[in-house]
């Protein structure tokens, strides 16, 4: 019975080791472009793409989910967002205290979907404000209009906040 012959496998994983590791070095030396996709600090008064837009009194002029026009449950509410992340709600006679959190949009690493700029909402239990307390991406805004979108495809919603003159 012959015997196999021990293979000699230092010099192959040498060999195989060395461009292993050097791609590893290259790749965690990498950095993506773009932002991080961390909160913006609202009190470092950045206004560079920031949520300097965002900041004042505004309205719900739609609120939609799925077919259903929701609006009317924020008929007279104005929510007041301060620059310092103080998301306040005027409505009914009472004033409601949360916060607010602006996210930039980022590029992706290696060829990844870039993210879309969002905003985080809190605004407490209570309903209907407890609808509003995600993360919503923006989907457009003007100086005059932010349009929101609920990123769960099942949930459906969309809201269109609109500042008052």
């Amino acid at each position: 019975m012959k015997t196999l012959k021990s293979f000699n496998m230092k010099p192959k994983i040498k060999s195989a080791i060395i461009p292993f590791l050097s791609a590893i070095l290259i790749l965690s030396s990498c950095s993506k472009n773009g932002s991080d996709n961390s909160p913006i600090d609202n009190n470092n008064n950045n206004t560079t793409n920031s949520s300097a837009f965002i900041t004042g009194n505004f309205t719900i002029t739609s609120y939609t989910q799925r077919t259903e026009n929701k609006t009317s449950s924020f008929n007279g509410a104005v929510f007041t967002f301060s620059s310092n992340g103080t998301l306040l709600v005027a409505m009914n006679g009472s004033t409601i205290t949360g916060t607010w959190i602006y996210y930039p949009s980022s590029v992706g690493y290696y060829g990844s979907a870039p993210t879309d700029a969002s905003i985080t909402l809190s605004l407490g239990t209570s309903a209907p404000m407890n609808r509003l307390n995600r993360r919503w991406n923006i989907q457009s805004s003007t100086s005059t209009s932010v349009i929101l979108i609920n990123p769960e495809p099942n949930d459906d919603e969309h809201i269109t906040f609109t500042k008052q003159q």
